[in-house]
């Protein structure tokens, strides 16, 4: 289990690290100084798995009352990341990839992005549209098709992070750090993302969790893309190649579409895999446009390799 302590973002405060990882990183460097300052508040030379290999059962019994509060950093998914955690540096480091449509406005994103150091893939998933917007290979499946897209095209070129989200800066996705989507970047934590290799970016598990198929407080939608859930194990197969004797009792993913995902976790999955999901999405008559980016929206963490709940 990992406990993810969100700190709000306070202009000019680089301290970064959270409380577990802060206490395992200063005990590491004084036990191997070669490993890395690390008072350095704006890198930790220690990779992940030499904060992980810190943690035992003796020495959780051995914690002082303050160090009681913290998690130990497990292993999450399959596999650790030997990525070292730190704050970005240039904009090659993050790229931020949004699909638009219709009159959303997206130019805060190349403002924020001046800012914030990122690199912007703008998709517009009009029919027409400026040249400041790229087009997606495929405009069923809304941001689906323009997520897709990015990957496909760019799989072999992947920034540490990839960020992805909605056009308009204000959504109602947005929960912990206000409606602004800015302000949702401002503070997401790269070590989550890398212990990770995906996290949500809302944090409310309503609508969508802790089960998907069976929704504690369904809306009138999901009452008329039932039948898409009745055709699951299908649908699983055609998409992931999950036999019918491996699909999961129950979903639970996180609303809203927006997530950032970490290189390594995107290339876990071959890139034919996300030619597959994007021909199924142009090529299926399975359900409507908007049924098509209902679906997508909750099988995104299966399909970065999360637990199905």
């Amino acid at each position: 289990m990992v406990l993810l302590a969100i700190r709000y973002y306070m202009p000019g405060r680089s301290d970064w690290m959270s409380k577990a990882v802060k206490i395992q990183a200063e005990r590491l460097q004084r036990e191997s100084p070669s490993l890395g300052d690390a008072s350095d508040s704006d890198r930790v030379n220690i990779p992940l798995v030499k904060l992980t290999e810190t943690f035992s059962s003796n020495e959780e019994n051995s914690q002082t009352a303050d160090e009681k509060d913290t998690t130990p950093l497990d292993q999450i998914g399959h596999g650790l990341f030997q990525e070292q955690v730190a704050l970005h540096d240039n904009a090659e480091d993050v790229t931020i990839v949004a699909a638009q449509a219709g009159s959303e406005d997206t130019n805060w994103i190349d403002d924020f992005c001046e800012d914030y150091h990122c690199t912007a893939y703008l998709y517009s998933l009009d029919e027409s549209h400026g040249d400041d917007f790229l087009t997606p290979k495929s405009r069923k499946g809304h941001e689906a098709s323009a997520y897709l897209t990015y990957i496909i095209d760019n799989y072999y070129l992947l920034a540490p992070y990839t960020i992805f989200i909605h056009g308009r800066e204000d959504q109602w996705h947005n929960d912990v750090a206000g409606p602004h989507t800015r302000n949702v970047i401002a503070n997401l934590r790269y070590e989550a993302v890398a212990i990770n290799g995906y996290v949500n970016l809302r944090c409310t598990n309503r609508p969508g969790c802790p089960s998907t198929m069976r929704q504690a407080f369904p809306v009138g939608i999901d009452f008329d893309y039932q039948y898409m859930i009745d055709q699951l194990p299908q649908i699983l197969w055609d998409l992931l190649r999950i036999p019918s004797s491996e699909v999961p009792e129950d979903i639970g993913h996180q609303c809203c579409a927006q997530f950032a995902v970490s290189r390594a976790r995107i290339q876990d999955r071959p890139l034919e895999d996300y030619i597959r999901i994007l021909n199924w999405i142009e090529t299926t008559d399975i359900t409507d446009n908007y049924g098509l980016g209902w679906l997508i929206e909750k099988l995104w963490h299966m399909v970065f390799g999360m637990p199905a709940v």
